[in-house]
């Protein structure tokens, strides 16, 4: 096509591109048809628009304790209602089963109502469970794992290293840990590998916060059998619902990346972002793996909203250069953008006010702008097809957000797919399904649009019909799975209608 500008003038190349269009008829092969309907929709960039594993997350982050359920729902309702779209539940492993086999999820009727509250406003479910006791209330582990002979040592608060209380924490190569937690991690899968309700599972956790450093071992050579062990542990438990691991722990990225993120399909998550701990060079790594993977980020400084209370004034990096929350929050969310995030944290309470105190605008950027917003910003197609023949639709999209939508992770399994339905236009009920198998919604990267051409010959009866798009879920029975970031779009049932088709004889 270059050529043939050079070669000739502007007029005779334009007379010669219309004349290939205007050829490109139906004749009963599929191809699309000069006079064809071209239906455009712009995109919705300041909705809420909840999809899995995108958007902004609240936490009940429960180093102190777990909250209680109708108090903090009553302080997150409007954020839950108006930004979030996922509840991180992060605490210890002695929380959710402080008695061998007596699991919170079957006997803890608090855990249950916020886990509920989640479900009830729109929000999907994520978790981490950690084992260490490092500044926290409690032992991070069950006392019964200790009583049944696992090994273990004391760690402390670092408010208070003189703390006369300290938090025991096992060893994680001690034989009798490894299956008193893996006891654990199964019935666990069992009750959350659903991704109806959960979008991800933090699935490392082992030292300080769960973070994957001040680990200690029985014997330091174990190091990275026991990486191996237990990510494998939760890949083997949880088939449905995407994992994710911290990367640029003390187990190196280089192993991280060989023995969870390629081996395990897991995906990428920072603990720190806005601060000296993300840097260049993690955004680099970020960067090298995406858009074959989402990344969750998590902002690093937290506990309060007040000027006076400046958690980052020994960060080697932003300490002369954060004056206010503001500032730290700014940093965030250019982090999160630099570095593609699929989500970023409100946090609990006291962070979701700072946030949408000091930084209001930024929260909807990222509404606007973090992880991904699909949209079919055309489509083409005949405005009447004849009975029995072969109906052509082209059909562009546009992801808006700078994440990725993680379709082709292995837990996923490519299950959302573009679909195309005629709907009886009285009843609405579907009745022919077309879907597109070429067209991926994880390859959908901001400012790169896809088009796509697909064909099916028509197996409905004369008549008018109602030609409606969707990104359906497989696992589902083909019902819609994704929502559409559509200006102005009209749904019928989660479809979004296009026109009309006229089947004829």
């Amino acid at each position: 096509m270059n050529k043939l500008f050079y070669k000739y003038p502007l007029s005779i190349a334009l007379s010669v591109i219309v004349l290939v269009a205007c050829n490109d008829k139906n004749n009963g092969n599929g191809s699309i048809q000069s006079g064809d309907e071209v239906v455009n929709f712009d995109p919705d960039l300041n909705s809420l628009v909840r999809n899995p594993a995108s958007g902004w997350t609240l936490y009940d982050d429960a180093n102190d304790y777990v909250a209680q359920a109708s108090t903090y729902w009553s302080q997150q309702d409007a954020a839950a209602e108006k930004y979030a779209s996922i509840f991180y539940w992060r605490s210890r492993w002695s929380e959710l089963e402080p008695e061998e086999g007596k699991y919170a999820w079957d006997h803890d009727e608090n855990f249950k109502a916020l886990i509920q509250g989640a479900l009830d406003r729109g929000l999907k479910l994520a978790f981490r469970v950690y084992i260490d006791g490092q500044d926290n209330i409690y032992n991070g582990t069950p006392d019964f794992v200790k009583e049944a002979g696992a090994q273990g040592y004391a760690v402390h608060r670092l408010w208070d290293p003189a703390d006369e209380n300290n938090n025991w924490t096992p060893y994680p190569d001690d034989p009798v840990f490894q299956e008193k937690f893996g006891n654990f991690i199964r019935a666990f899968a069992q009750e959350f590998d659903d991704p109806e309700r959960v979008d991800f599972i933090d699935a490392y956790n082992l030292g300080w916060w769960g973070e994957g450093h001040h680990v200690q071992y029985l014997n330091s050579n174990n190091k990275f059998p026991v990486y191996q062990w237990i990510t494998s542990l939760y890949a083997e438990n949880f088939k449905h619902v995407l994992l994710v691991v911290n990367f640029g722990t003390e187990i190196g990225f280089e192993y991280e990346k060989h023995l969870a993120i390629d081996k395990h399909d897991f995906l990428t998550r920072r603990d720190g972002i806005g601060s000296y701990w993300f840097q260049d060079t993690e955004v680099e790594i970020i960067n090298s793996l995406f858009p074959q993977k989402a990344f969750i980020a998590e902002g690093c400084y937290w506990g309060g909203n007040s000027n006076s209370y400046q958690p980052w004034n020994t960060d080697p990096l932003y300490a002369d250069k954060f004056k206010s929350w503001a500032d730290f929050y700014a940093q965030a969310y250019q982090d999160a953008i630099r570095g593609h995030a699929n989500t970023l944290d409100l946090r609990e309470a006291t962070e979701t006010r700072g946030w949408v105190t000091h930084a209001k605008e930024l929260v909807q950027d990222f509404i606007s702008n973090g992880g991904y917003r699909l949209t079919p910003i055309q489509i083409e197609y005949p405005p009447s097809v004849q009975t029995g023949s072969t109906l052509p639709i082209k059909h562009t999209w546009r992801n808006s957000g700078v994440g990725v939508c993680p379709n082709n992770n292995k837990r996923w399994n490519y299950k959302y797919k573009v679909s195309f339905a005629l709907l009886d236009t009285e009843t609405h009920e579907i009745k022919q399904l077309i879907t597109d198998e070429n067209a991926e919604p994880s390859a959908w990267i901001k400012g790169s649009d896809k088009t796509y051409k697909t064909s099916e010959k028509l197996t409905v009866p004369d008549g008018e019909y109602t030609l409606a798009v969707a990104i359906t879920d497989d696992t589902r029975d083909k019902e819609p799975g994704l929502n559409l970031a559509v200006k102005k779009g009209n749904f019928i049932n989660g479809w979004l209608q296009i026109g009309t088709i006229e089947v004829t004889q």
